[in-house]
């Protein structure tokens, strides 16, 4: 099953952190599969989001990502220019 990625949860990772966010617990009680979505940024490495989870347990509950509490927002990621 496909969940969302809470928005609250925008962060741009580099390579070493996207490998370690790719399973994650989801709040069914399962685990599931982040997958990530490179982001170029000008003058900076590339960088990659959260784009969608997967869920593969068939159990009762939201299959939403259980992530770690914060994040940040867009612009503060980077994600977010003044000539976009």
């Amino acid at each position: 099953m496909d969940g969302a990625i809470p928005m609250d949860h925008v962060e741009v990772l580099d390579a070493v952190r996207r490998d370690a966010d790719r399973v994650v617990l989801c709040r069914c009680g399962g685990f599931g599969r982040v997958h990530h979505v490179p982001v170029q940024r000008r003058g900076l490495a590339e960088g990659y989001v959260r784009g969608s989870f997967t869920c593969p347990w068939d159990r009762p509950g939201p299959h939403v990502p259980l992530l770690p509490p914060g994040g940040r927002s867009r612009a503060r990621a980077g994600l977010l220019t003044a000539d976009r």
